[in-house]
């Protein structure tokens, strides 16, 4: 299945009108997807946060596509709380204009750090966004990744970057390109 474009149609859970077909269909869907669906309308978008004891912290936008046809927003590996603090920002900054290409510097993101986009590869979708991917019924819609730098300023692909900005994940690569680790055995287990 293809990314849609800005002019295709939603296929969310908020615009599709086979989930309307019936009053049961319609409770089970405004039950199941309440919490998500109230940001949605009032914010845009939903911020989603990941992590646990067992597994590193990632955060996600869900809502984006629907309400400004831009693309969600997806950022991984640091304190869970500022994961979705940032990705707030950066989904806010989208909704305000910023450009969303590969390699797009956004500052302030972080207070005093550019963090760059990266597009997310659809193999990611499933395993990693999975409130997406349901909110959008399995259809893909475009997801950046927010990398972050070092506090050297240093990005992940500089050799000298402290470990743990060197471990974000490479989520342009599809899941079988990307190199072993934390990552893709999450991936594994979805």
């Amino acid at each position: 299945m293809t990314e849609p474009t800005a002019s295709s149609p939603c296929p969310c859970v908020l615009c599709d009108p086979t989930t309307s077909a019936t009053f049961q269909a319609r409770k089970h869907i405004e039950q199941h997807w309440s919490r998500e669906m109230a940001n949605i309308r009032e914010y845009g978008w939903h911020v989603v946060g990941v992590g646990g004891e067992d597994i590193p912290n990632w955060s996600f936008t869900v809502g984006l596509w629907h309400s400004y046809r831009i693309p969600e927003v997806a950022m991984f590996g640091l304190e869970l709380q500022g994961l979705m603090h940032w990705v707030n920002a950066a989904a806010g900054q989208l909704r305000d204009g910023a450009a969303t290409e590969p390699g797009t510097l956004l500052p302030d993101v972080i207070e005093g750090y550019e963090v760059q986009l990266q597009p997310v590869d659809v193999s990611w979708h499933r395993p990693l966004l999975g409130t997406a991917v349901g909110f959008y019924r399995r259809h893909p819609v475009p997801v950046v990744q927010v990398l972050w730098p070092d506090r050297d300023h240093r990005r992940p692909s500089d050799e000298r970057a402290s470990p743990g900005c060197r471990a974000q994940p490479s989520l342009w690569l599809p899941v079988d390109k990307h190199p072993t680790g934390v990552w893709t055995e999450e991936a594994a287990e979805h």
